[in-house]
């Protein structure tokens, strides 16, 4: 783990927080509906249903957020592609989120997808133009979500389950004050009301990935109360020092999680009984990182304009993700509003999306052209033209499509060279075409895993060449932090039965959705 950068007491212990959680009612913002907005940042690209200064004012927190990060681990601030950057959209309401990920339930707040050149966030908007009070609940899905994300750049092996869930716990209750300053590691006073009264998770149980899974309740339980709990101990309250960097140590080393726990940690008994007296505490400390520590950016905002204003639902729907019938509809809707911006290089692109995830390839390949006659260098327009002939390649039984698509996938490249899309799609026009890839496709694969760790698709590909070149202990690191997902247990278990020799290729366009 980082250094401990300095604490600061705070008198907002989880027995505070429980009445307010049970107390308190949960308000909509109630400002009048505002025009759409484009934050552009070099980390991120949000669009939202608000003005300027609460564009801007969002966009700048999670800046700060991925700033205070980077300054706690101590790593370097590499420049992130503008194609690769996370896409917030920003709507209405909560409801409106729920639409969009397809669920009725009503506690549903915000969800993310991460993929190479792809990951989206869809939250609710925000009341007020400043950040030094705490973040809202769909803010605070998108910061524990983003942890997952920012996890996978700090640590390469196969984390438990707890770990994963306890560390983006632990960083989505950030603070961000006027002064500049970043508070992470507050109380979760979210999952108070879990902690009291949520059927208990047993430390033994907490602390190994398997028996959780094997014996976890169908009712609601104390898993992320309980796993924000463990970590915000190990690294705040002092009593443990040095203790989760030995747990991580020895994992990385090769040692099973019940192992682990057992050197690293002791008597669990004992660490139980002092996890319950932190839980009663009236004060936490957290960490508090100063403005000095903190990299401001450059933060564009504009109005969209009126013919991206009318397609972005379309986009939207687009970017979460559509079945077979949705996509019908989808490209129907396009297809009215792109009639009446033949011209518009944004427009034209989106509907191209909608027409290849409708399976209308000539139409797709159309609008694609049609954008690009207007911006040659539309990353996304070439993008969408490089899906198309890839599919129809795949369809075309001569083979003789391949070199058509790689140039397209050239193209891409060329426009923007770390953009992992077209770095992976190298390597897959030769895994396609039943071709053993050169080596620079297998170093291209690589370097769009190295940009998107995140991507469980890369992950998998990667993996899958290197089983196929007899190298499984390659395999097995590159698999690593899926084999304990902490969200798809069916992803684990494909990920094992990769390692265990099944012959299945390795699925392409895994994506991971979480929601809160």
């Amino acid at each position: 783990m980082g250094r401990r950068m300095g604490t600061s007491g705070l008198t907002l212990g989880l027995r505070s927080g429980l009445m307010a959680v049970l107390t308190a009612t949960v308000a909509l913002p109630s400002a009048a509906l505002a025009e759409w907005h484009e934050a552009s940042s070099p980390n991120f690209l949000v669009y939202a249903d608000q003005g300027e200064k609460q564009v801007h004012a969002f966009t700048d927190m999670l800046e700060r957020y991925r700033s205070a990060m980077l300054a706690l681990y101590k790593i370097p601030d590499e420049p992130t592609s503008p194609s690769n950057r996370l896409t917030v959209f920003v709507v209405r309401d909560a409801a409106q989120v729920r639409k969009l990920l397809g669920t009725g339930n009503r506690y549903i707040q915000g969800f993310y997808q991460s993929r190479a050149g792809g990951s989206v966030a869809f939250v609710p908007r925000v009341d007020g133009s400043t950040q030094s009070d705490r973040v809202s609940q769909g803010e605070q899905v998108l910061l524990h979500e983003y942890a997952h994300h920012f996890m996978y750049s700090v640590f390469s092996g196969s984390a438990p389950l707890w770990f994963t869930e306890g560390f983006a716990e632990f960083y989505s209750t950030a603070k961000f004050e006027k002064d500049g300053s970043v508070g992470l590691g507050l109380p979760a006073t979210h999952r108070a009301a879990e902690l009291f009264y949520a059927q208990d998770v047993p430390l033994e149980m907490l602390l190994s990935t398997r028996k959780y899974r094997d014996n976890a309740s169908k009712r609601y339980d104390a898993f992320y109360g309980r796993s924000w709990l463990l970590f915000h101990y190990l690294m705040l309250s002092g009593k443990r020092p040095g203790q989760l960097n030995d747990y991580l140590g020895r994992l990385n080393n090769g040692e099973g999680e019940d192992a682990a726990a057992a050197s690293a940690f002791g008597d669990l008994a004992g660490l139980n009984k002092e996890l319950e007296r932190y839980m009663m505490s009236r004060r936490m400390s957290y960490l508090n990182l100063g403005a000095n520590r903190i990299k401001t950016t450059e933060i564009g905002v504009r109005p969209l304009r009126a013919a991206e204003a009318a397609m972005l639902p379309v986009m939207m729907r687009s970017k979460r993700g559509v079945d077979e019938d949705q996509a019908v509809v989808v490209a129907e809707t396009a297809r009215e509003i792109a009639a009446k911006y033949p011209d518009d290089p944004f427009v034209q692109t989106a509907l191209a999306e909608a027409e290849f995830d409708a399976g209308n390839d000539a139409a797709a390949l159309a609008a694609a052209d049609r954008a690009l006659a207007r911006d040659p260098r539309a990353i996304n327009a070439l993008i969408q033209k490089m899906y198309v002939l890839f599919r129809q390649a795949e369809d075309d039984s001569s083979d003789s499509l391949w070199p058509k698509v790689r140039a397209a996938v050239g193209a891409a490249n060329k426009v923007e060279n770390d953009n992992p899309i077209p770095l992976s799609f190298y390597y897959r026009t030769y895994a396609a075409e039943n071709k053993q890839p050169p080596e620079i496709a297998v170093q291209g694969l690589q370097k769009a895993l190295m940009l998107a760790p995140y991507d469980t698709g890369l992950r998998m590909t990667l993996a899958h060449y290197h089983i196929r070149m007899g190298d499984k202990e390659m395999a097995r690191k590159i698999l690593g932090p899926l084999l304990n997902h902490p969200h798809d247990t069916g992803l684990a278990d494909f990920a094992r039965k990769m390692l265990e020799g099944d012959p299945s290729p390795a699925p392409l366009e895994d994506a991971t959705d979480a929601a809160n």
